[in-house]
């Protein structure tokens, strides 16, 4: 969806633009709103990604299939911007739907080079209840912000829409471990995603954002151009879920405005 200028001026999205965005999350389990960042800003972030990227490659191995890099972000600029990390119409939507309570407990990256290969379809969590087989509300939200341009050829995000993020029994919720991915693809339900089921790939440009429903099945898909794929991810929980940590420098946390230490308030402080 396009948000109008009017709705990025005033930081507020009209009650139909916000509609559109609760029906596609909802109904979908997810909502592309294009055009948030500008280039300047973008710019800036992939420079200070790609430096950091550089050196967490040099040290570190795949961690997330072949040639595919889950990386931690520093809390710092350019990545610590309000605009980015507590951007009003990001919050808006989520909040809309998960309370005004909400924090953000994952700030990280996700980055496929060349050589990467299909993850399996996956959800990033396992049901909350897993003794009963429910479906339940909205508790957390993924916002994904391509760096780059998404591609076909260039390893986007893969994404089974319509119904997964709803799927409450356990024992057909695909868990993610790429230490197997091999195997899985060709277990049952992983030939069932992809031979009986239709994914769609995620195709949008650098400085969109990307929300999606944690529940929501999706995976990494093979980078064969030459360039990296990068994506900021943080994740956006109800107060009583955290999905990991962020670590934030008391120093740095006490000039923080207060939209931002709201969000970040379960931060730990080093």
């Amino acid at each position: 969806m396009k948000v109008a200028s009017a709705e990025w001026r005033s930081g507020k999205l009209t009650a139909e633009s916000l509609l559109t965005a609760q029906l596609n999350l909802k109904i979908k389990g997810y909502v592309i709103i294009e055009d948030v960042f500008g280039e300047t800003q973008l710019k800036e972030l992939k420079a200070r990604f790609d430096e950091l990227l550089a050196a967490y490659v040099e040290t570190t191995d795949p961690n997330r299939g072949a040639s595919r890099y889950g990386m931690p972000l520093p809390f710092e600029p350019p990545f610590a911007s309000t605009t980015l990390v507590a951007n009003p119409i990001i919050l808006q939507v989520i909040r809309s739907i998960l309370g005004e309570e909400v924090i953000c407990s994952f700030f990280a990256s996700d980055t496929a080079l060349q050589g990467s290969q299909y993850q399996q379809a996956h959800s990033d969590v396992e049901p909350l209840f897993p003794e009963d087989n429910i479906s339940l509300p909205p508790f957390c939200y993924v916002v994904n912000i391509p760096l780059v341009d998404f591609r076909p050829d260039n390893g986007p995000t893969e994404i089974w829409p319509y119904g997964t993020h709803l799927v409450g029994d356990p024992g057909v919720v695909p868990v993610p471990d790429f230490t197997r991915i091999k195997e899985m693809r060709e277990s049952t339900l992983g030939r069932f995603t992809e031979e009986e089921m239709t994914p769609q790939q995620v195709i949008t440009p650098a400085g969109s954002v990307v929300i999606r429903d944690i529940r929501m099945w999706h995976r990494g898909t093979p980078n064969r151009s030459a360039e990296a794929r990068p994506m900021m991810a943080m994740v956006f929980n109800r107060p009583w879920y955290n999905h990991g940590v962020v670590e934030i420098e008391k120093s740095q946390f006490d000039v923080l405005s207060d939209e931002v230490r709201q969000v970040f308030r379960k931060a730990v402080l080093r």
